[in-house]
């Protein structure tokens, strides 16, 4: 009934208790339509959208962190100011605050940064829009670079992130990503996405 409403934050959380509980809730724990089709995103990105969304905020659109990291896509005011100039979005503190078609825009943006910025590679893209960039840089120093790795070899390297809290979130989000593939385009492939990135 929340997700029949629009209310996607609510059905989510509704979903992850069923999960919890061993009930099959089916794509209950996993919504479509949170994001409005308004927000400017491509096909391609949409499942990476989505999988960030859940992690960030559960699809609430008024989400802030204690950091100050606003809506869906969790962006600090200034990053999303930034942004907004750089892809000559007329920038509004309020529609980011309140308007999750532009929030989830920008944060598109940003995501898609963090993907030309690291290759294709979604572990080192979910590092960086969690721990920033420069964390994943000095974690490709310390441990080497997961790119072009065996699945073991990926794997080895997502449990060495020293930050539990960006382990963990690497992980959900691949799993959510995971979830959202299948669900917009009907098939995925784990180990592809794992090790290439794409």
């Amino acid at each position: 009934m929340a997700e029949k409403k629009g209310d996607y934050h609510t059905s989510l959380k509704i979903g992850k208790t069923a999960v919890f509980q061993g009930k099959n809730v089916g794509a209950l724990s996993h919504p479509i339509g949170a994001i409005p089709p308004s927000a400017n995103i491509s096909a391609t990105e949409k499942a990476l959208v989505y999988a960030i969304a859940r992690q960030e905020s559960e699809f609430n659109p008024t989400a802030t962190s204690k950091a100050g990291a606003q809506g869906m896509l969790q962006l600090l005011p200034t990053t999303a100011k930034e942004l907004a100039d750089k892809y000559s979005i007329a920038w509004s503190p309020q529609k980011f605050k309140n308007d999750p078609s532009y929030n989830t825009t920008l944060g598109a943006h940003f995501l898609g940064e963090q993907l030309e910025r690291f290759n294709g590679s979604y572990i080192l893209t979910f590092i960086g829009y969690n721990a920033g960039p420069r964390r994943a840089n000095e974690w490709i120093e310390r441990y080497g670079d997961p790119r072009g790795q065996s699945l073991d070899k990926v794997v080895d390297w997502v449990e060495r992130i020293p930050y539990s809290e960006t382990r963990n979130y690497v992980m959900r989000v691949m799993e959510n990503y995971v979830v959202y593939k299948t669900r917009f385009h009907g098939t995925t492939d784990i180990k592809t996405h794992l090790v290439t990135g794409y």
